[in-house]
Formats: structure tokens, sequence, C-alpha cells
């Protein structure tokens, strides 16, 4: 269970970082930028997991396809449901969701329940 908190908590603050330094991505207030973080965090820390074991039997169909669309589903759908979050561009929340992508799928790997 620590492990779990840690990798929410560590996606939340990598999703941070994300909206407030790529240019595209503009977020009303604090409070929302918080919120939304700690949601994406959340949702990469349980959900992502679960749609990749979902998905794991067709993943070998697509090579790699069916991940990668999870990958970006989850933060997107999360940004698209919360208030106050407005995107730009194209290139912003691709490069913010590979981010958190990457940062998400190394800390599964590295950090787990014990």
């Amino acid at each position: 269970m620590c492990g779990f908190l840690l990798r929410i908590i560590i996606n939340a603050v990598v999703l941070f970082f994300a909206i407030v330094e790529l240019p595209g991505i503009f977020v009303d207030t604090l409070g929302s930028t918080l919120a939304g973080a700690a949601i994406v965090g959340l949702a990469n820390a349980a959900v992502r997991p679960l749609l990749t074991l979902a998905s794991m039997p067709f993943d070998w169909l697509t090579v790699g396809g069916i991940t990668f669309f999870t990958n970006l589903a989850a933060p997107l759908m999360v940004f698209k449901a919360l208030p106050g979050f407005q995107i730009s561009s194209v290139m912003a929340p691709l490069a913010g969701v590979l981010l958190i992508t990457v940062c998400s799928s190394t800390l599964s790997k590295v950090i787990r329940d014990r």
C-alpha cells in the first residue's frame, strides 16, 4: 500500500511540473492544477495498470499499439473531464502525456507494493 501511495504522489508531482512548464496547456487556478495532478496521478497509478493488464492478450497483435493508446488515453480523459484545463496545441499534451507515461511506467517497475 505504501508503494501505491508513493506512486500516486510522484505521478502528481510530475504532472504538476509538466502542466507548469509546457506551453499550450493552461490551467485557471492553482487548485485546479493540484486537483488535476492528484486525479491523473491516481489514474496513472491505479487505472492504467488495469487497462494494460486487460489489453495484454491483444497487445502482441498490435505491436504495443494498445499499450500506447491506454497510456495516452488515461490522462487525456482526466484533462477533458476537469474544469479549468485548456489545451491550445496538439504537441503540448502529447509531450506531457509522453513524459507522464515514461515516469509512470518507470515508477511502476521500480516501486512495488510489498
